[in-house]
């Protein structure tokens, strides 16, 4: 039996709800997990992740009627997803103080430095589990004074590890102007984080590429 793409569920979306939910399902159930890594990433809170992650198919539920498809059913849904976890850093007031790192996905360019990680050992002590949690609090700052944009694309890059093609796709852009808005971003990142934070936990260096790398140090 073939599988439906996501075009045709969302086709048969428009056409059957709300009577019937069954090609809604399974466009849920097919990104559930995607969405939800995404969206934790963010907000580092699994609680929260998950009330965010059901938010979003709310909205999808919602607005798929006037979805016009000119992008891809994937590429709107995680424009809503990343869009609903930087809203949510603005209502969070207090979050818990977790370990690990925002880009966990392997990178598959050797030139590239993962960028905007936490410190992680496989077991930090008191004073790590104290850098890891102020990292993660300063992090939170900058990307809440970023343009929403540029906010966008560090999170599909740099959290959700989100390949350039990717994005590219997603943004329906170049290759070239995609790499240079991250580009951007870092710097942007990079110059809010050291007036917001007051020191060098981040430092940024542009090799001779032209691509930033963002690298983790304590001074």
């Amino acid at each position: 039996m073939t599988v439906p793409t996501d075009d045709e569920l969302v086709a048969r979306c428009k056409r059957e709800l709300p009577g019937n939910t069954r090609s809604y399902e399974v466009l849920v159930q097919r990104h559930m997990s995607r969405v939800y890594s995404l969206v934790y990433r963010v907000v580092t809170n699994k609680e929260e992740a998950e009330d965010i992650t059901q938010e979003v198919f709310i909205k999808v539920y919602h607005h798929l009627r006037s979805f016009e498809q000119q992008a891809s059913f994937s590429s709107w849904l995680y424009r809503i997803a990343t869009n609903s976890a930087l809203d949510a850093l603005d209502k969070i007031k207090r979050r818990p103080q977790t370990t690990g790192t925002l880009n966990s996905g392997h990178n598959d360019d050797s030139r590239e430095t993962d960028a905007l990680q936490q410190f992680h050992s496989p077991e930090p002590g008191p004073e790590e589990r104290a850098i890891q949690a102020e990292l993660r609090e300063c992090i939170n700052r900058v990307l809440k004074k970023l343009d929403r944009e540029q906010a966008r694309l560090l999170v599909l890059r740099d959290f959700d590890d989100m390949s350039y093609d990717e994005i590219a796709t997603m943004l329906q852009a170049g290759l070239s102007a995609v790499k240079m808005r991250i580009h951007r971003a870092r710097l942007a990142f990079q110059e809010i984080f050291d007036h917001l934070c007051g020191k060098p936990s981040l430092t940024l260096s542009v090799p001779a590429t032209g691509e930033a790398k963002l690298k983790k140090g304590i001074k």
